[in-house]
């Protein structure tokens, strides 16, 4: 495979990888025989439902405000050490640091955008 081709490739699975990424949205669930939770001491009860949707909200804060460039910077910088760490077989390379980097891109940019998605992240995990 020549060079061109190489790098519209990998210029294409760049551009899918950050192009793809979209948010999620959980409909409420209707309320059907709910039993009372089990109080613990020293622990802040939130329903599950509304702890999902605080998450989604400040992920989507902290996407609006730095992820989706930090996704592209990201994406950009894993395709560039990607296709250079592995020069022989550059494109595997490419196709590896591209979804790595978008990754981490993502969440250091949402982390930098809103550092409340962290504490909301814990919070919807912890919640039973």
């Amino acid at each position: 495979m020549n060079l061109v081709k190489k790098t519209v490739a990998s210029a294409l699975v760049a551009g899918a990888l950050t192009m793809g990424a979209g948010t999620a949205h959980a409909d409420p669930v209707e309320p059907s025989g709910i039993v009372p939770a089990q109080v613990v001491p020293f622990r802040h009860e939130v329903d599950k439902q509304k702890a999902l949707e605080n998450m989604l909200n400040e992920l989507g804060v902290g996407w609006a405000n730095g992820g989706a460039a930090g996704t592209a910077i990201g994406a950009l910088i894993g395709l560039g050490v990607g296709c250079v760490s592995m020069f022989p077989g550059s494109l595997a390379g490419c196709m590896i640091g591209t979804p790595i980097g978008a990754i981490t891109g993502a969440i250091v940019g949402i982390g930098n955008g809103n550092p409340r998605a962290q504490q909301a992240i814990q919070e919807y995990i912890t919640t039973p």
